[in-house]
C-alpha cells in the first residue's frame, strides 16, 4: 500500500475539493441555503423543496473541509448552510428538525423524523467542531435531548422513527439506518460536547446495534423491526453493513471505554466481510437482497464512498490485508465511473457520504 499513499492522497484532495466541494458550492441560493434540487444538466431547480437531509450533509461536508483546511470558501458555504438551517429547518415552536421546506423557507413537512433529527446534530456539530459558534451547540444539544425525551423508547429499547411536529408517535418501527445516523451524530457530537450522559447513551446505543440489529447467522444488519422488535423481513443492504462495520467501531472509539470497543470489533468485522459479499466483478458493492434473497445489482454512488472507508478501515483497524486492495479497487471504479460527471448519479451528489470518504483516506494516512 506504501507506494501508492501519496497518488491515493493527491487524487482524493483533487476530488473533494475540485469536484465536490466546487459542485456544492455553486448550489448556493443567494437567498440563502442551497438550492434543493439538482436538474438536468446539473443545473440548480431554484423552485424545488428543499430536503432538511440534504442541507444537512452539505453543511457537515463545507464544516469538515473547513475545519481540515482552513480556507475561507469552505466556511462561508458552511456558514450560509448553518444560519439558513437553523432559521428554516429548526422548529422554533416545538424544537425538532423538519422534513422538507419549500423554496422560499417556508415550512411544508413538518413530521419529527429519527434521521432527520439525527443528521441535523451530526452537521451542526460539526459546524461547532470547525467554528465554535455556540448558536450551533446549543441547537445540537437541544436536539441531542428532545430525542432522547420524545424518541427514545425506554422500555422496550431503540429509537422511535416517526414523530408528529408536537411528538405524538406516528411510526414506532425500529430502523437500522436511523439508528446509525444517530449513532454517528452522537458520537461526533460527543467529540465537541463531553457529556457524561451522552456517554452513556452512546454507548447503550452501540449494544442496541450490536445485541438487537445486528443478525449473527447472516452477517448482516437487519434493517427494520416493528415496536414490540419484532422482525419485518427486508433483506439487507451492503452499503448499511459496510458503513456500521467501520462508523460503529469508530463509536466505540469516540466513547474512549476499551469494554466498549472489545464489544463490537468481532460485530464490525462480521458486518465488514458481509457487506464485501456485495463486491461484483465491475470493482463495485452492489446495493443489497430483498427479503426474498435476490440481488440488487444496482451501482449507487454512496454504497461505494462507505465500502471505500470500510475497507480501509478493516485494512488499518482490523487486521484485514486485501482491504487495502479492495479499497483501490472501489477508488479506481469511483475515479473512472463516477467522477467529474454530468449524470445525476455521479460521486459528488452524495454530499455527505462522499465527501466523508475523502476525509476518512487522509485521516487513515495522516
Amino acid at each position: 500500500m506504501t507506494g501508492r499513499t501519496d497518488i491515493l492522497l493527491k487524487e482524493v484532495k483533487e476530488v473533494l475539493e475540485w469536484d465536490i466541494l466546487k459542485f456544492w458550492s455553486g448550489m448556493q441560493d443567494p437567498r440563502g441555503g442551497f438550492y434543493g434540487k439538482i436538474a438536468e444538466g446539473l443545473a440548480a431547480d431554484k423552485d424545488a423543496d428543499r430536503e432538511e437531509q440534504l442541507n444537512a450533509r452539505i453543511i457537515w461536508a463545507f464544516s469538515n473541509a473547513y475545519r481540515l483546511f482552513r480556507k475561507k470558501e469552505y466556511l462561508m458555504p458552511a456558514m450560509n448552510g448553518k444560519d439558513y438551517f437553523i432559521q428554516h429547518f429548526i422548529d422554533h415552536k416545538y424544537g425538532g428538525a423538519f422534513v422538507y421546506v419549500d423554496s422560499w423557507g417556508e415550512k411544508k413537512d413538518t413530521d419529527a423524523i429519527l434521521s432527520n433529527q439525527a443528521l441535523a446534530i451530526y452537521a451542526l456539530s460539526e459546524f461547532y467542531g470547525a467554528t465554535k459558534d455556540d448558536e450551533s451547540l446549543k441547537q445540537a444539544i437541544n436536539l441531542y435531548k428532545i430525542v432522547e425525551k420524545e424518541f427514545h423508547d425506554l422500555t422496550l429499547g431503540g429509537y422511535k422513527e416517526a414523530l408528529t411536529r408536537d411528538f405524538n408517535v406516528k411510526d414506532e418501527s425500529r430502523i437500522a439506518v436511523s439508528h446509525l445516523y444517530l449513532l454517528e451524530s452522537y458520537s461526533n457530537l460527543y467529540r465537541v460536547w463531553r457529556d457524561p450522559s451522552l456517554r452513556g447513551v452512546i454507548a447503550d446505543l452501540i449494544d442496541v446495534m450490536v445485541s438487537e440489529f445486528f443478525n449473527p447467522q447472516t452477517g448482516h444488519l437487519e434493517p427494520r423491526f416493528g415496536k414490540d422488535w419484532n422482525l419485518i423481513p427486508s433483506g439487507c443492504m451492503y452499503g448499511v453493513d459496510l458503513e456500521a462495520s467501520w462508523s460503529i467501531l469508530d463509536a466505540a472509539y469516540a466513547s474512549c471505554d476499551m469494554d466498549v470497543i472489545n464489544h463490537v470489533k468481532d460485530t464490525c468485522l462480521q458486518l465488514y466481510k458481509s457487506g464485501m459479499d456485495g463486491m461484483s466483478g465491475e470493482g463495485f458493492v452492489v446495493y443489497g437482497k430483498d427479503a426474498d434473497e435476490e440481488i440488487d445489482n444496482q451501482m449507487v454512488p454512496w454504497v461505494q464512498a462507505e465500502a471505500l472507508i470500510a475497507n480501509l478501515c478493516a485494512w488499518k483497524y482490523q487486521s484485514v490485508p486485501e482491504g487495502a486492495d479492495y479499497a483501490m479497487r472501489i477508488w479506481d471504479y469511483i475515479k473512472e465511473h463516477l467522477n467529474d460527471s454530468v449524470d445525476t448519479i455521479a460521486f459528488r451528489m452524495f454530499p455527505m457520504h462522499d465527501a466523508r470518504a475523502c476525509v476518512q483516506v487522509m485521516n487513515i494516512f495522516r
